[in-house]
């Protein structure tokens, strides 16, 4: 079993598939929890919407914009404002990128050294 992970105030269970943030459970969706469990695993490597998509939900092709509304609302939970999110970055024309560290300038650093 994989122990908790933590960073900032949260901490993942994954055997409970619960989130705390200070020790205060904090509801999920499974969506939500799908979504954070792939980028916890990825932290600070950019993954692309398609890549995103497929751990999400298998092969295929996606129009939708369902994967907007994942990464929109675990942002609601995580970050203290959504519209200058910290731990769940975009990076633009490529992707998003999990930063447990929420610092805001990390992703360009990292986007940096992989170039």
């Amino acid at each position: 079993m994989r122990p908790p992970y933590r960073f900032g105030p949260f901490e993942v269970d994954f055997a409970a598939r619960e989130l705390r943030r200070d020790g205060v459970r904090v509801p999920l969706r499974s969506g939500e929890f799908a979504m954070l469990k792939i980028l916890v695993k990825n932290e600070m490597i950019v993954l692309t919407r398609a890549q995103l998509n497929e751990r999400m939900r298998g092969s295929g092709t996606y129009r939708d914009r369902s994967l907007d509304v994942s990464i929109w609302r675990l942002r609601r939970l995580l970050e203290t404002d959504s519209s200058e999110p910290s731990y769940v970055q975009t990076v633009w024309g490529q992707g998003y990128i999990f930063v447990p560290q929420g610092d805001p300038a990390a992703a360009d650093r990292a986007v940096q050294r992989a170039s």
